[in-house]
């Protein structure tokens, strides 16, 4: 039986629980909304003007005290809302203990959620959710986890500082800058602590057998992903939209991307 160094096991744990953390701990219950509600004899035309006067895009409709449907202000016309409503399918309904991770995965193929509190649907998450500081500070988190796994595997993989023929002098000029600095106050560390996210990327792409463990196909491939997650968490660290330069869709392909990423890490 192979036996596990006390401090890679440590680290390993460490990383699982902050993980589960991300994974687990947080859920959709914390960028959702009260569903506000109107009833089927409603008359859809008043709805529609308090909708605008709230801008709401969607209201639950209620019947004998339950919500049955839903509302959208764009279909409300002549006549009463219980015209106009729609049922839910299974696919608009989560639970609100649903992991706020897994949550993002589901808003591929949908533009809002139903929130089943016990057996009542009490709460809404629409697209405009996603910019809430929980979903910024959820995805900031997955990233940190992915640099942090760089750092180990480049730690456990390189004898001493090796790793520095994978980068330019100019890069490991800064990082022995930064070095020098963390050295005079007084910080234990190594320089490969003093790595950039970007230093790290080149350090791993450039070896074949990385790649191959972390499931990435060649270097072009790794450096298009790393590039759109640094473009991420920039957008994230300077407080702009998550979507700016790319589509929710693609964000949320990146973000799984990089679980499954994660996952090689682990295993590593």
């Amino acid at each position: 039986m192979e036996v596990i160094p006390v401090q890679q096991r440590d680290h390993v744990s460490t990383y699982k629980n902050l993980r589960s953390l991300f994974e687990k701990n947080i859920t959709v219950n914390s960028i959702s909304e009260v569903l506000d509600t109107c009833n089927v004899r409603d008359h859809a035309q008043q709805i529609r003007d308090q909708m605008f006067l709230k801008d709401y895009d969607v209201v639950g409709v209620e019947e004998n005290g339950i919500v049955i449907g839903y509302v959208l202000r764009d279909d409300l016309g002549e006549g009463t809302c219980k015209e106009y409503f729609r049922s839910f399918s299974p696919s608009d309904l989560v639970s609100d203990s649903t992991p706020l991770l897994q949550t993002l995965f589901i808003f591929k193929d949908t533009e809002r959620l139903f929130i089943i509190e016990g057996n009542r649907i009490t709460k809404v998450v629409t697209l405009a959710d996603l910019q809430k500081p929980p979903i910024r500070m959820l995805v900031f988190g997955v990233i940190s986890l992915v640099e942090m796994q760089l750092y180990r595997i480049i730690r456990d993989y390189f004898a001493e500082d090796s790793w520095n023929r994978h980068l330019s002098a100019k890069r490991i000029e800064q990082a022995e800058e930064l070095f020098l600095q963390r050295k005079l106050r007084n910080e234990a560390i190594q320089l490969s602590d003093c790595l950039q996210l970007c230093d790290k990327r080149d350090i791993v792409l450039s070896e074949q057998p990385l790649r191959e463990v972390l499931g990435i196909e060649s270097k072009s491939k790794g450096k298009e992903f790393f590039k759109k997650l640094e473009i991420l968490r920039n957008n994230l660290a300077h407080a702009q939209d998550l979507n700016t330069q790319n589509s929710w869709n693609e964000m949320f392909s990146l973000i799984e991307q990089t679980e499954k990423i994660l996952e090689e890490c682990e295993k590593f």
